[in-house]
């Protein structure tokens, strides 16, 4: 099957009516605190934190709801302007500069367009992660009440040559960007029209026999995919494709953190026949320091597969596998092995929880006798796609792309 990517007529801000681009965007919907979102309400009447997480009303009915008064508020910015679409369609290219956890400085480059929708059996879309259902009602709720796509899904694409990010550096090199947004949200952001026809027929004819995995996103494109066939079926069309940021999976501004496993509730039995059990699957090293101990995970990084373990008596351990099973993730052994079995955790979702931040997932644990910190190497992003491409499916929160992408740069009207 042929893969689709094609430009469109974005619908964005209108900087002179915000005051500023700085002051409408906000993070992914998905990651934002309670706390946080009154703070991003407060920053502007028009922040699209009220459309991609309006709150719900004691007084809610099926008829107005927070969907319905999202989709009245971004009909309404429409109306006065503050919310304007482009008149031709075309590609966006947003640059997100930043300062990952491990010090160093990265720019990210991503192009903006619509992919065509197509189920994952055909393997043009690759998933690497299992999804649920609650967040799909949600997001699908608010897709039937917008008729459109309020924020792009993260895709990874293989380009070794790099031939598309070189026609976007032959269109950057000689212009400006049109937003120019100093740091919000830990990153800086640019961003580009690439309103060229010539350079967008090259870039959609490249992108023609290219896989695209899903980074960030599964629980919206299964909507947008379930929202499509809804529509097919009372006759309506233009609802095909979706709004995806789409990042170069060899770039160097592409930074991948580990996901650390966080265990809570964990009785003293659960501890105790963990760590006995220990020695028969892992090569046991005790190490002095946090710091030491991250430093051994990095160098064994591609190299051997390898977990950090910080217990609440203040215990840090290097756990290395005797025997290496071809092809298995750490993910998968920390999952699999250390907490099922040796943790003896049945239900994942009532003792687990995640961060990107050692220094948080020790601070978790300190102290607190119920729980234990599993240290983490990142991911290979590689790996992840041959796993995609294998049709296999990996742990949740198995990989982790810092930092999200920001929200509000640019929306996808459907059928318009």
């Amino acid at each position: 099957m042929e893969t689709t990517v094609i430009p469109f007529r974005g619908l964005r801000y209108e900087a002179t009516k915000v005051g500023g681009l700085a002051n409408v965007i906000a993070p992914p919907y998905d990651v934002i605190k309670p706390e946080e979102r009154g703070a991003l309400e407060a920053r502007h009447p028009a922040n699209i934190i009220r459309l991609i997480l309006s709150q719900r009303h004691n007084d809610d009915t099926d008829d107005a709801n927070q969907y319905t008064r999202a989709a009245t508020l971004m009909n309404q910015w429409i109306a006065d302007g503050t919310l304007v679409q482009d008149a031709t369609p075309r590609y966006y290219i947003y640059d997100q500069s930043f300062s990952a956890p491990d010090g160093k400085n990265y720019t990210r480059r991503a192009l903006i367009g619509l992919v065509k929708l197509q189920p994952f059996e055909n393997r043009v879309v690759l998933p690497h992660e299992k999804t649920h259902a609650g967040p799909k009602i949600d997001r699908l709720n608010l897709m039937r009440e917008c008729h459109a796509n309020l924020s792009p899904i993260f895709l990874l694409y293989a380009d070794p040559t790099g031939d598309i990010e070189q026609i976007m550096e032959s269109f950057t090199d000689i212009n400006p960007p049109e937003i120019d947004c100093a740091e919000t949200f830990r990153s800086t952001h640019q961003l580009w029209c690439l309103d060229d026809a010539e350079r967008n027929n090259a870039i959609q004819n490249l992108f023609s026999s290219k896989p695209l995995l899903i980074a960030d996103g599964h629980h919206r494109y299964e909507t947008a995919l379930a929202f499509r066939d809804e529509m097919a079926r009372t006759g309506l069309s233009g609802y095909g494709y979706m709004m995806v940021n789409l990042v170069r999976m060899e770039s160097p501004g592409l930074a991948v953190l580990a996901i650390h496993r966080l265990l809570d509730n964990l009785s003293s039995n659960q501890i105790a026949h963990a760590i006995t059990k220990l020695p028969e699957v892992f090569e046991v090293h005790d190490i002095d320091t946090q710091a030491n101990l991250m430093a051994k995970l990095d160098t064994l990084k591609g190299k051997s597969a390898a977990v950090g373990m910080y217990t609440a008596d203040n215990n840090y351990r290097l756990l290395i596998p005797h025997s290496i099973i071809p092809d298995q993730l750490d993910v998968t052994l920390v999952q699999e092995t250390l907490i099922k079995e040796m943790f003896q955790v049945e239900t994942l979702a009532d003792h687990i929880s995640y961060t990107a931040y050692a220094d948080d997932a020790v601070a978790h644990v300190k102290g607190k006798t119920d729980r234990v910190a599993l240290l983490m190497n990142p991911t290979p992003v590689e790996r992840v796609l041959e796993v995609a491409m294998a049709g296999s499916i990996m742990p949740q929160k198995s990989t982790y792309f810092y930092p999200k992408m920001a929200t509000g740069f640019v929306l996808n009207l459907l059928n318009r």
